[in-house]
């Protein structure tokens, strides 16, 4: 297979960009285009930041990062808990559990790198 250019790739960005804006607005003008409830996107982002944290990058800056949003999506849910008590569902609740148990591997993580003499997973 070659590695030329081909389809959309051919075309310049601005030009991508803007046939994309199109079509999104008219996804959104039938209806059909989809909206992300906050535990969709709660998932999306475990789901990402979990690979994130497997992808054997040895950033620190960025796994500090990561673990920074992770727990900054941690104290949203908490804070939205907290004002709806009813939204305290189970599967969030697990959610939440896992988002914690995440963070947590991160910090070590984290810390076993910054160690003199300790080998990092």
């Amino acid at each position: 297979m070659s590695d030329a250019a081909r389809g959309f790739a051919l075309i310049d960005k601005a030009s991508r960009c803007a046939m994309a804006r199109k079509g999104g607005l008219a996804a959104h003008q039938r209806g059909t285009a989809h909206r992300w409830t906050p535990e969709e996107a709660r998932e999306a982002g475990r789901k990402g930041g979990g690979v994130l944290l497997r992808s054997g990058d040895n950033g620190r800056t960025d796994r500090l990062r990561g673990a920074a949003d992770a727990l900054g999506g941690i104290a949203n849910t908490l804070e939205q808990i907290a004002g709806d008590p009813g939204a305290a569902t189970p599967g969030g609740i697990r959610a939440l559990r896992e988002s914690i148990a995440h963070v947590s591997d991160a910090v070590d993580r984290i810390e076993r790198s910054s160690k003199p003499g300790l080998v990092s997973s």
